[in-house]
């Protein structure tokens, strides 16, 4: 056993840290791969600082596909050699889709989520969901003891669902997601103003999705619009990707030069 205790203590995110180092431990001592159960792709990357300088061991994000915004790490011994190629090929994970018809009956992706939950699947143990138009919508989730639920059929709310597991490369990526940089200028740092900059949408859409729960601040949920943003934190929003902050700077018109990335 390797004694982890600083980085247990001084973490931010200690359920997630403590999974991390639980199978850091057991990839040590058995020369295995082990992955984490799902957390949000930012929280990952992370508790990932504290660990940078351990030789013993490697690390890789991966959560079904390359843009998704909740990601599992993987751990494994230094001298075992693996390509990330490998790593995705034998991710632990599969496809499912929850097709439904919700044209008169909106749902979001905490919607689809809790319908899961309900069903017996654990939070920790479902990836990236996103929704499709108004026909229900796709997602990841861990490829344990999920048959029960192929080919049935649910409710969610007054909408009858059918959920079907499917391979990784059967489903539809959300669209918009490679890496772009944004330069705009605001009147304020406020989270209202640089998220509808970062995301194009307008600020009562913004409003809307922070009562929803929709948007997310360095991992938690948010619920103030007002909130001052800094350099270094992120957004991110559902079927919308993550910003993250590369610079702030004031203009002579006590304006506000915003730097942005989004992915």
């Amino acid at each position: 056993m390797i004694d982890f205790r600083d980085i247990l203590i001084n973490s931010t995110y200690k359920e997630e840290t403590e999974e991390l180092i639980n199978i850091a431990n057991l990839a040590f001592k058995h020369w295995e791969i082990y992955w984490t159960n799902f957390s949000s792709t930012y929280i990952c990357e992370e508790i990932l600082k504290e660990f940078e300088n351990l030789n013993d061991f490697k690390f890789f994000i991966y959560g079904g596909f390359s843009s998704a915004q909740r990601s599992r790490i993987a751990c494994y011994r230094e001298d075992k050699i693996l390509e990330e190629t490998a790593l995705i090929r034998d991710f632990p994970a599969k496809g499912i889709k929850i097709n439904g018809n919700f044209l008169f009956d909106n749902a979001t992706q905490e919607d689809f989520k809790s319908l899961l939950v309900e069903n017996g699947v654990p939070e920790r143990r479902i990836g990236e969901i996103w929704t499709i138009g108004n026909r229900g919508a796709q997602g990841v989730i861990d490829n344990l003891n999920i048959e029960y639920l192929n080919e049935k059929f649910f409710y969610l709310r007054d909408v009858k669902v059918k959920i079907n597991i499917i391979d990784l490369d059967q489903l539809l990526i959300p669209t918009g997601r490679s890496r772009k940089l944004i330069n705009t200028v605001e009147a304020s740092t406020r989270l209202d103003a640089i998220a509808s900059a970062g995301f194009r949408i307008s600020r009562n859409k913004i409003h809307e999705r922070i009562e929803n729960g929709m948007l997310r601040l360095n991992g938690c949920k948010v619920n103030k619009p007002t909130i001052n943003l800094k350099i270094g934190d992120k957004l991110q929003l559902e079927n919308k990707g993550f910003i993250e902050i590369l610079n702030l700077e004031i203009t002579k018109r006590e304006r506000w030069k915003v730097k942005l990335l989004r992915k």
